[in-house]
């Protein structure tokens, strides 16, 4: 861990992973060469803080980003906290920075000071790079009273457990899904429009297991008006123990694709693998009993996701699958509003 110049009194400490803000130019394209202390040079105001650390904990893309990295972020996080730091600031890829957030959103319970996760769009060494600003939006709100994990982007203050990345190269690139912004910060100020549900503890189920344990064995499946029954059946033998699958609309699958809705009964009943459907529409969110095509879904046995995000859901069953193998505490964990990550009573 480096501390900045004259650092006596730690109190926000920044971790430093890689991503576009600390990229260069380089013949294979831009790549994380800049380190945390280096990105902060680049803006005096706040390398002039005295309450500021530095901890480089990887230099990658975030496309490279693995769940056990996300374990890494989290463990250095809960050190952190131990340390007493009032704010933690996560310097991070776009591409996945949805991912790291949400598994931090459910791997820190009990959350009492805000961890913010940004970056930018193009790099902190170009002169029209967003990175500066979004670090500066981002020590803003590291000096507020929100308690929780957050994206901080183009200022927007985005719960991490809602969070989509719906611009490739556009400064404004995350949005909040189905759930208020929980503020903006605006000329250094902060205005926050509301304060986000935290996960407790208490209600983490099977307390034995280790805090940062998440089962990666889980699958995606966007389906189409193509997709195959074998498809969804070779994934059910290739070792997953967890489905996350992206319908239609309200959470359909083709009737007329025969046999897609018996392999999943076969899946869910015989291999005990439970497969959450969340929607591929952008907003509002899964109702299994609107159409007969999701009502069919239901009875063979899937759980409905609700309005939550792709990324939350994966990361969700992910950590759920750590915990129990219960079909019935898995189902009804599903459906449970832990950190806001999904709307109660869709």
């Amino acid at each position: 861990m480096s501390k900045m110049p004259h650092n006596r009194n730690p109190k926000i400490l920044i971790l430093a992973t890689g991503g576009t803000i600390a990229s260069k130019s380089t013949d294979k394209g831009f790549v994380p060469q800049m380190s945390g202390i280096e990105l902060l040079q680049l803006i005096p105001e706040i390398a002039n803080q005295t309450r500021v650390d530095v901890n480089q904990l990887m230099n990658i893309d975030s496309s490279d980003m693995q769940v056990s990295d996300w374990q890494k972020i989290a463990r250095a996080c809960q050190d952190a906290i131990e340390q007493k730091y009032s704010a933690i600031i996560i310097t991070h890829g776009t591409d996945t920075m949805c991912y790291t957030a949400s598994a931090l959103s459910f791997l820190l319970p009990d959350l009492k000071i805000p961890i913010i996760l940004t970056g930018s769009q193009k790099p902190a060494v170009l002169s029209d790079s967003d990175g500066p600003q979004n670090m500066k939006d981002a020590f803003c709100v590291a000096n507020s009273k929100l308690k929780g994990v957050y994206i901080v982007f183009n200022h927007k203050i985005i719960l991490g457990s809602r969070a989509y990345k719906m611009y490739t190269q556009n400064f404004d690139a995350y949005i909040s899904r189905n759930y208020p912004y929980v503020g903006y910060v605006k000329d250094e100020k902060i205005e926050i429009l509301t304060y986000p549900k935290i996960l407790n503890s208490k209600n983490i189920p099977n307390q034995d297991v280790g805090q940062f344990e998440l089962c990666p064995e889980v699958a995606l499946l966007k389906v189409t008006p193509a997709t195959k029954p074998e498809f969804l059946s070779f994934i059910g033998k290739s070792g997953y123990q967890g489905i996350v699958i992206e319908g239609f609309g309200t959470g359909g699958i083709s009737n007329l694709n025969h046999g897609m809705l018996d392999e999943i009964e076969h899946i869910i009943s015989k291999c005990n693998i439970p497969i959450i459907m969340i929607s591929q529409c952008m907003y509002e969110g899964v109702n299994l009993a609107v159409y007969g095509v999701g009502d069919q879904a239901a009875k063979a046995g899937v759980i409905s996701g609700n309005d939550m995000t792709t990324e939350i859901a994966i990361v969700k069953l992910m950590w759920l699958l750590a915990r129990t193998k219960d079909m019935e505490q898995i189902k009804k964990a599903i459906a449970y509003n832990f950190c806001d990550e999904i709307t109660d009573d869709l």
